[in-house]
């Protein structure tokens, strides 16, 4: 490689800048930014009525309230969408459609916040992050006992979904999803909310109580109304609100149990007056077969999160009135309501400036900056997805098992065939015998599975067509019949008891000798430990292009991390 070799690019005179600026090129304002800016200035689209139409599905955007009205009325069942983060996962994932959507969020009476009489009025397009904001605005100017419900309510929002997911989604879209874990509906809920809907026949008033949700997914109101705003009251001085989220994962999980109580005592007193209390569950009292399992522990956390807030109300009146005889709090107790609070992590990025004569191909302390960071953080990188489309080009989609053990009788791909654009159905019986098998070390995993599947997932064979949208469809339409086998092994527990082992076990890795470490040992811990496998969260989806060359070549783009191995796979077929 001469002078341009990559092991002569690194000297021992090594700056402890990470980069220099005079690498980059000077801003041109010539230059066309990554998004126009008049694209951000004008709003005239915004202003207009539109309606686009596809194959299968009709998007309309109505901008003022009678329109969305009309076509409501029109069409009942039609989804309103406001940030898309429900309805996008029902469509992309559960492969829902909706022949009618209507986004509402140019509608002014959706999109308000105002204050009337004494509640904070809030248009059901409000984003959440535009609920926090404003929640926060009033609780920096009003006396403390007014905002009680708020300041729970900012709570719970922090640990609703990721910022950029609040940023777009509305805070009626999360009533009207009707989901009984819901992390603000039980906030909601038990602060007496009131719900504005409207129709042709007029507007009407709903209170968000235990009558409102008639099912799974389901509420009292009307397929042809339109859920306008909602009414968060005021606290009064006497009024005392706390809210709790318990999660498998603190940041960004669907709740396990969560609960609000909301309490009013009578003035200077420690009668209560009334009392809410609101539980984000699927059913009360949770019966053994309850969807997501851990029925005894989400019990147990029924109770222990109204002790948490008993406790933690309680401590507010010792305070509040001091002149009242009550029982002190035991010592042991008072810490029972303090909830869980962290610092954001912080992470810095340390190098060391190394000795001068420190090999030049050492590159151990040396500010290497990663040869892709510059080009993924700035947003140029480009990944499969991102290459143009070329003539002719066609997208592959897997058809995987649905059974977790069971034999494959029949394979039908007609209907799949059958749908415009598919150009070509494939499964074990097109694939030469000596080309089966494959896999990462042993290839023992056959590409598409002839007989048995042994888990859910596995890949029975492909859909060829013209496009991903159509591939994944037909994929969908192909029809595999099974006869399902016992035993279903879940745990390494249920194979061991099966006898069920692969066929090349045992493997080992053996280094030194146990037997005599273990006898020489002082003190020896016997115990088990169970780790859950999980995949990584990749940066980019697994994808790969394959584009023929004018010989018999093959360009390939692979995210892989063994390009070798792809390479090896190629030349088998």
């Amino acid at each position: 490689m001469g002078e341009a070799c990559c092991k002569k690019a690194f000297t021992s005179e090594v700056s402890p800048e990470i980069f220099s600026a005079s690498e980059f090129k000077p801003y041109d304002e010539t230059q066309e930014v990554i998004f126009p800016p008049k694209l951000k200035l004008c709003d005239d689209l915004d202003k207009e009525y539109l309606v686009i139409k596809g194959k299968e599905v009709t998007w309309y955007r109505p901008t003022k309230l009678k329109e969305l009205v009309l076509l409501k009325q029109k069409y009942p069942s039609a989804k309103i969408i406001i940030g898309n983060t429900e309805v996008g996962v029902e469509v992309k994932f559960k492969h829902c459609i909706y022949p009618v959507l209507i986004q509402s969020t140019q509608i002014k009476e959706l999109r308000e916040i105002t204050v009337t009489g004494n509640s904070l009025k809030v248009g059901s397009s409000v984003t959440l992050m535009e609920l926090e904001e404003a929640m926060r605005d009033h609780i920096s100017i009003q006396p403390e006992y007014k905002t009680r419900i708020f300041f729970e309510a900012i709570k719970m929002l922090h640990w609703f979904a990721g910022k950029q997911i609040r940023n777009v989604a509305a805070i009626g879209g999360n009533i009207m999803t009707g989901s009984p874990i819901s992390d603000m509906v039980p906030v909601l809920m038990a602060a007496k909310t009131k719900l504005n809907v409207c129709s042709l026949d007029g507007f009407r008033q709903i209170l968000l109580d235990h009558t409102f949700f008639t099912g799974y997914r389901r509420n009292v109101i009307k397929p042809e109304e339109i859920l306008v705003s909602l009414e968060i009251p005021f606290t009064k001085k006497s009024q005392y609100f706390i809210a709790y989220k318990q999660a498998k994962r603190r940041d960004d999980d669907i709740a396990i149990v969560n609960m609000a109580l909301n309490v009013i005592f009578k003035a200077n007193s420690n009668e209560i007056l009334e009392i809410h209390l609101v539980y984000g569950v699927d059913e009360f009292p949770l019966p053994d077969d309850v969807p997501g399992g851990m029925v005894n522990y989400r019990r147990s956390l029924t109770l222990s999160l109204f002790f948490k807030a008993f406790i933690h109300i309680l401590k507010q009146l010792q305070i509040d009135l001091p002149h009242i005889n009550q029982t002190p709090l035991p010592k042991k107790l008072e810490s029972a309501s303090d909830t869980f609070d962290y610092k954001p992590p912080k992470s810095s990025q340390y190098f060391q400036v190394v000795p001068k004569d420190q090999s030049d191909k050492d590159l151990i302390g040396r500010p290497i900056v990663h040869a892709s960071g510059f080009k993924q953080v700035t947003g140029e990188a480009v990944y499969c997805d991102d290459i143009p489309h070329i003539n002719g080009e066609l997208y592959l989609a897997l058809v995987m098992a649905t059974k977790a053990h069971a034999k494959i009788i029949d394979i039908d791909a007609s209907k799949a065939l059958a749908i415009d654009g598919v150009v070509a159905f494939f499964s074990a019986k097109d694939i030469l015998e000596h080309n089966r098998w494959i896999g990462p070390v042993y290839h023992d995993e056959e590409v598409f599975v002839s007989e048995k599947v042994t888990s859910q997932g596995q890949s029975i064979g492909a859909i060829v067509a013209v496009d991903q949208i159509t591939a994944q469809k037909a994929a969908r339409a192909v029809i595999i019949e099974y006869e399902e086998l016992e035993p279903i092994l879940v745990s390494i527990e249920d194979a061991i008891e099966a006898k069920s082992f692969l066929p090349t076990t045992p493997k080992s890795i053996k280094q030194g000798d146990a037997n005599r470490a273990f006898s020489e040992s002082d003190h020896i811990l016997e115990g088990e430990v169970k780790i859950g496998g999980q995949e990584h969260f990749y940066l980019e989806t697994h994808a790969t292009l394959a584009v023929p060359k004018d010989t018999d070549e093959l360009e390939v783009y692979c995210s892989t991390q063994h390009p070798s191995e792809i390479q090896n796979l190629f030349l088998m077929f």
